[in-house]
């Protein structure tokens, strides 16, 4: 049954994965619409060090989010993915300096999946 769980959750895994780069290979079609930044942030996440699963082995990592506002053929649509794929940063610093990119009210250029408005990106890489 251990053996079956881990089958499930590696193809779970690899699903993910490969839907994620067909989306990132995809989105480097996608028209681009202006956009507005509604929030801009940083959070603190943890990554584990060890894979042990001893909790003092987690370091800080830190990941910029945000949410935008943007409209495709009049209707109103808003985004939260800076990225396909989300970075964590290991220093605070990057992180803040990605950060003061995006302030809030900053017009940004929005990629969008035409056969789905509703999903879209800022930066294509």
């Amino acid at each position: 049954m251990k053996k079956l769980l881990h089958v499930a959750i590696f193809a779970v895994v690899l699903f993910l994965g490969i839907k994620q780069a067909l989306e990132m290979g995809d989105s480097r079609e996608w028209p681009t619409t202006q956009g507005q930044i509604t929030s801009s942030r940083i959070i603190q996440v943890s990554e584990r060090v060890s894979p042990k699963g001893d909790h003092s082995s987690y370091t800080p990592k830190y990941e910029v989010r945000l949410s935008y506002s943007y409209q495709v053929d009049g209707q109103p649509y808003s985004g939260k993915r800076l990225r396909i794929r989300s970075h964590a940063y290991s220093n605070e610093k990057h992180a803040r300096r990605e950060l003061a990119n995006y302030p809030v009210g900053q017009q940004v250029e929005v990629h969008y999946n035409p056969e789905e408005p509703e999903s879209s990106v800022l930066m294509l890489h």
